[in-house]
């Protein structure tokens, strides 16, 4: 008997694209799957849509409150022993599933995610998201702070639930998008991780997806999820403090200076001799 895999799936007026990302679940070679889709107080006509698809879909109304607490939504209304996010404008392959729980079960992982493509209006042919880390992946959080280490995370990860007890679900107070950075950096503190070695999941760039996330909002939101990573995890030291510190701003100042935002440049210059945490 295969395991029970929630597909949690966060849908805020996407009525364009849900049915699409719907049809990449059901049309799967791995059959023992429920859907959860939560509505996050949309606008459109998305829930009707969902209602009208034939197949059983567990559909649960939310208000306006973000992603993340979307997936809390839907991971706490889960019955399967592992979870699969879905964005509900991307899309998987129909061997996704097979392939990583065949992965997951042989190995004996946590978490396996896999190659992904950048697809849509906003992309010029397809940009490919590569898989590279394995195994203990916690400490890559710390060597290269606010980089997306699972790529795709939200949409390219399978995740056993039991770990969730340890790790949390997402947080809500951290900003969208570094909350996903925030989850799985958690998650892989206690996880061991593979992935698949092939393209299974298409991630949707269009305007309606980007247009609201500007530079400075990652910064910011990236160095609150990098203190939030100090006061989590007291073996932090003061040393690997400041260098995890200096690494991120530094960084981050050169990234600014590129795109000739001098003012954020200097800003992030100065936070690197800055106290970290008041």
């Amino acid at each position: 008997m295969q395991p029970l895999v929630s597909v949690v799936i966060p849908n805020y007026n996407n009525a364009k694209y849900i049915v699409e990302a719907i049809n990449s679940i059901i049309q799967q070679d791995y059959k023992n799957f429920e859907i959860v889709v939560v509505d996050d107080g949309s606008t459109d006509n998305s829930t009707t849509i969902i209602k009208d698809i034939q197949f059983p879909i567990t559909l649960i109304r939310s208000e306006n409150f973000g992603a993340g607490s979307a997936r809390n939504i839907g991971i706490m209304a889960s019955r399967g022993e592992y979870i699969a996010l879905l964005d509900s404008d991307d899309v998987w392959e129909k061997s996704k599933l097979v392939k990583q729980m065949k992965l997951m079960l042989e190995q004996e992982l946590d978490l396996v995610y896999c190659h992904g493509e950048d697809i849509g209006s906003v992309v010029a042919g397809s940009k490919s998201r590569p898989a590279r880390y394995s195994g203990d992946c916690y400490p890559y959080y710390k060597k290269y702070p606010s980089r997306s280490i699972i790529e795709l995370p939200c949409s390219s990860s399978l995740f056993r639930k039991s770990i969730l007890y340890k790790s949390g679900l997402f947080d809500v107070n951290v900003p969208p998008p570094t909350e996903d950075w925030d989850f799985f950096r958690r998650y892989c503190r206690y996880a061991k991780v593979g992935y698949c070695d092939e393209v299974l999941v298409y991630y949707r760039k269009h305007a309606n997806n980007i247009s609201s996330r500007s530079v400075v909002g990652y910064y910011k939101g990236n160095e609150h999820a990098i203190i939030k990573m100090f006061i989590d995890d007291s073996a932090i030291q003061f040393f690997e403090r400041r260098s995890i510190w200096t690494k991120y701003h530094l960084n981050s100042a050169k990234f600014f200076l590129k795109k000739r935002m001098l003012g954020n440049a200097l800003s992030s210059t100065i936070k690197i001799v800055m106290p970290i945490m008041n």
